[in-house]
């Protein structure tokens, strides 16, 4: 199979009709488990992309035309389509670790970014690659942490914007932190949620070992409280938990929460392993 080209398309044999055709029958099946605003919001950034308006994906754009909110509104202070990106970005995730997994490209909608990029499968190798050399400050992955899946849930309080707001940034390093310990990670924001609760039985399914860690952030006198609590999701054993307090700070400094989460993923590894 030809490994052509990811977004921005190039190739016309992987443009325009086909992509959003295949794209509209899986936002309008049930194997890709979103809610219908989110079906919306896939379909529109897809949209917009395969028309060459990729400039007019910003989280203002998909706030008033996806969401309905109104023309004052700011993301800044109204994480929305933040939280709801997560969702779709698992959804995705746990629909090409399953159902989609011989489809022939897939959709990623990479963190931090609302801007989808379309990559056609690749092939299944025929020989086992050379192995591959390290970067020097590269974090050796264990062989046993590759069967290890990893789901992160944001336990914040919705209702207290700016603690939200910095959990997400938490949640978002976290996640880069443990990806580069060598979990296969996997954000769900609402457990209880149907969806998100079927995305767990699946990986239960398939996964070797399968562990949530609960992320939260929560104001305190005089700044914020983060914390963390891991658990086995087969046995429901607390494996280990433990917060921080930090004088708030507004915004809070990224190198901050980077190390602070840097710290997390390897308690997690150490705790696993």
């Amino acid at each position: 199979m030809d490994t052509g080209p990811s977004s921005p398309i190039a190739s016309a044999t992987f443009a325009g009709f086909d992509v959003e055709e295949a794209v509209r029958a899986l936002v309008d099946g049930g194997a890709l488990r979103l809610s219908e605003r989110n079906r919306r919001f896939l379909a529109f950034v897809v949209h917009e992309t395969l028309c060459g308006r990729s400039e007019r994906i910003k989280a203002y754009a998909i706030g008033v035309d996806v969401f309905g909110r109104g023309p004052c509104f700011d993301p800044s202070t109204d994480p929305i389509v933040r939280i709801e990106a997560t969702r779709i970005r698992t959804a995705l995730a746990a629909y090409y670790e399953g159902p989609g997994a011989n489809d022939p490209f897939r959709i990623v909608l990479r963190p931090g970014s609302y801007i989808p990029e379309f990559e056609l499968a690749k092939p299944v190798p025929l020989s086992v690659p050379e192995p591959v050399e390290q970067e020097p400050d590269a974090v050796p992955v264990p062989p046993d942490m590759a069967r290890i899946s990893l789901v992160v849930i944001h336990r914040t309080n919705r209702r207290d914007r700016c603690a939200m707001a910095t959990g997400e940034m938490y949640v978002q390093a976290v996640v880069r932190a443990a990806a580069g310990h060598g979990f296969r990670v996997f954000v769900i924001p609402h457990p209880e949620r149907r969806a998100a609760a079927q995305t767990i039985q699946d990986l239960l399914g398939c996964s070797t070992a399968v562990f949530a860690l609960e992320i939260s952030v929560h104001g305190i006198a005089e700044g914020r409280r983060y914390a963390w609590s891991l658990s086995d999701l087969r046995s429901g054993e607390i494996r280990g938990s433990d917060f921080v307090d930090q004088v708030d700070e507004e915004p809070p400094a990224a190198t901050r929460i980077n190390t602070r989460a840097e710290a997390v993923a390897r308690r997690v590894a150490n705790v696993v392993l």
